[in-house]
């Protein structure tokens, strides 16, 4: 590829980058990023007022901008539910918790919003595991309310009484535990941003007899991150790379579509005329129509994709976290490019050498 105007191409990539860099629609209003630069938080209570324990918990969900909450009804946490309808939030019932954490995780996708789930203690959290695994999976916003056994009683072997943290330890991103029926309002909020901020699943476990009872809280919004696509280093580097490069392709995951960085991703394409790839189960990465798509790789993929990257020297992997139903050889042929040099741009940077090749 010969790259006659650097300057323009650098501000295309540039762009590119700082689309990939949001993971959820601006409409959502908390924009999701690979870092942090500042943060703000606007305070609905600037000061405390006493309000029940139930109270502070429902009225942090509505200053998230939380309208809908997915699960079973269950003593743990009736009384919080009886004030769904009054903060506007609407309750969907299901038959089986398994049910309910699939429906926040897909609420989650579509909407760019929190996608809440809540299930009576016990059984009813732990039918919700499959379905956090998932979201987890998928970097979705997903609020995981685990109403516990009473603090009163923990230990003893009351109703339906587990270990719901070392259960999902594994399968969330984060785990809050309210310790203190006053610290309701602020670590309902903490639950709220860690899950939004870092993309995935956050259990908030709360003592049953927690819901009951009143103090003083002060009821605060979410934080906002202000979005960046990466260092300066970084990106010149990987500019520097691909203006080298003879045989780029350009490699689209997930992380492009819930970014809404398509449009970005064929700007991108068509400034350089490289070869554009999606990751398995992302062919709606790329539009399938576009004379630079060769088709989705890995597991079920096109040979023409598969052909393309193994002659690849450079692969420039976007929202992708290249799991192994995308790398490992298929039809009998070892397609990863041993000798390609790859830049990897991806919202969880835990997940940078961890690559199946």
């Amino acid at each position: 590829v010969t790259m006659t105007h650097s300057e323009g191409l650098k501000t295309t990539f540039n762009q590119l980058f700082a689309m990939l860099s949001r993971v959820s629609p601006p409409a959502s209003g908390v924009p999701r990023a690979l870092c942090c630069m500042t943060t703000q938080r606007r305070s609905f209570a600037a000061q405390p007022v006493t309000m029940t324990h139930s109270e502070a918990f429902v009225e942090t969900l509505v200053a998230h901008k939380v309208d809908t909450v997915f699960g079973i009804v269950g003593s743990a946490f009736m009384d919080a539910l009886d004030l769904f309808p009054a903060a506007g939030i609407r309750f969907i019932s299901v038959q089986h918790e398994q049910n309910s954490a699939h429906m926040a995780d897909g609420f989650a996708r579509v909407s760019g919003k929190h996608g809440v789930v809540i299930g009576q203690n016990g059984p009813g959290v732990t039918n919700s595991l499959t379905g956090i695994l998932a979201a987890n999976y998928a970097h979705s916003p997903v609020l995981f309310v685990t109403p516990d056994s009473s603090s009163t009683t923990k230990g003893l072997g009351g109703f339906q009484e587990c270990n719901q943290l070392g259960l999902f330890e594994k399968a969330v991103k984060h785990q809050v535990q309210v310790h203190h029926p006053h610290r309701m309002a602020e670590l309902t909020a903490r639950a709220l941003d860690l899950a939004m901020n870092d993309n995935g699943p956050t259990q908030l476990n709360i003592p049953r007899d927690y819901f009951y009872g009143e103090a003083p809280h002060t009821i605060h919004g979410p934080r906002t991150f202000e979005p960046a696509a990466g260092g300066p280093v970084s990106l010149d580097a990987a500019f520097d790379l691909l203006r080298t490069a003879k045989n780029p392709v350009l490699l689209c995951g997930g992380g492009v579509v819930l970014s809404e960085g398509v449009p970005a991703a064929v700007a991108f394409a068509e400034r350089l005329q490289i070869p554009v790839a999606t990751t398995y189960l992302h062919n709606d990465a790329f539009p399938k129509s576009h004379p630079l798509y060769l088709g989705p790789l890995g597991y079920l993929g096109w040979k023409g994709a598969m052909k393309a990257v193994s002659e690849a020297d450079l692969v420039l992997a976007v929202g992708s976290r290249l799991n192994p139903f995308g790398t490992l050889p298929q039809y009998g042929f070892d397609y990863w490019p041993q000798n390609a040099t790859l830049v990897q741009v991806d919202v969880d940077p835990k997940r940078f050498q961890t690559i199946f090749v």
